[in-house]
């Protein structure tokens, strides 16, 4: 069966004027219809008629679309939206992502279908999603990985990022390799520069890489290459398995090169060593989110964006005076 993407493609328009001309959501031109229509019919594309069919009528669902809920992080981020929605009456369908612009459009399309009064979402995986997204007309908060000019509820990743800088030249770092994830994220973009502006100032020699594109291999040549002492991680499940390619090319964590994280997942303090790492709130930002869209859909006066507050957690991965 046909995908929205693949008429989208077929009659040469966004996805966004796709599904504005099927939810009839917004002004579409009739020469644009005809095209759809058109690819549609040629296709043999068979919209999900449940939608149309609905009252248009207030529901007590929230939609919920996270990047990735293997990570522990976003378990409990949807964890404080769950118990927020219930203890408000609400109830959540949660959808994961992938980062996978496929199944975001499938998840936004499910979320339509059933009548959800508004969305709760992590960043989109590229501008066709996020404007298909929008076309919908539902109410949205943005959480984590956030666009500046919509409503968000995030933490000061700019301070985390320096936070982590910092505790690794207090354990005498001279040659620090960086591990990003995608910098056009505003939340990775803004720990990456954060932890440059401090080693910058401390004049502390450093290299990055991506950290999703890095093999074992190339990690351990490039710790040879540059006499890596020290690694900066993207968030803590990057950084268990940096410490775990480590511990088999038989570096030791702290004394030969220490490890910091990001996120301060429950992990973190049971493995071995334990992790050095910054502090999310992640439930709390997953209870304001929901506070937030349940004002937003009550009317009710709120905060459009919500910048919370992230504090450096020191264990034994990261060497101290």
């Amino acid at each position: 069966m046909a995908t929205i993407k693949q008429v989208a493609q077929y009659a040469g328009v966004s996805v966004a004027t796709v599904s504005r001309a099927l939810n009839k959501s917004g002004y579409v031109k009739k020469e644009t219809q005809d095209k759809i229509d058109k690819a549609i019919q040629d296709l043999n594309y068979s919209p999900n008629e449940t939608a149309r069919t609905l009252y248009k009528r207030k529901s007590k669902m929230i939609g919920l679309l996270l990047p990735d809920i293997s990570n522990p992080f976003f378990t409990v981020v949807a964890r404080g939206v769950e118990d927020e929605a219930m203890a408000k009456g609400y109830h959540i369908i949660l959808g994961n992502g992938d980062s996978n612009d496929e199944k975001e459009l499938a998840y936004l399309n499910t979320f339509n279908v059933h009548n959800c009064s508004g969305i709760i979402a992590s960043q989109l995986s590229s501008k066709e999603t996020f404007d298909s997204f929008k076309s919908y007309n539902m109410p949205f908060v943005l959480l984590d990985r956030v666009y500046e000019d919509h409503e968000f509820v995030e933490t000061n990743h700019l301070k985390g990022g320096q936070l982590q800088a910092e505790v690794i030249i207090k354990g005498k770092a001279k040659s620090v390799l960086i591990l990003e994830q995608n910098l056009n994220y505003k939340s990775f973009r803004e720990r990456f520069n954060g932890a440059k502006s401090v080693l910058d100032h401390a004049k502390v020699n450093y290299i990055s890489a991506n950290e999703l594109e890095l093999s074992d291999d190339e990690l351990i040549n490039m710790i040879k290459e540059y006499s890596i002492d020290s690694i900066i991680c993207s968030n803590d499940v990057g950084a268990f398995k940096v410490m775990s390619i480590l511990y088999n090319y038989n570096y030791n964590v702290p004394n030969d090169i220490q490890v910091v994280g990001y996120d301060d997942i429950p992990l973190s303090i049971t493995y071995s060593p334990s992790l050095t790492t910054i502090h999310q709130p992640a439930y709390l930002i997953g209870k304001k989110a929901c506070q937030q869209l349940i004002k937003q859909l009550e009317g009710k006066k709120r905060e459009h964006h919500q910048v919370l507050d992230v504090t450096l957690v020191e264990r034994q991965s990261t060497r101290r005076d």
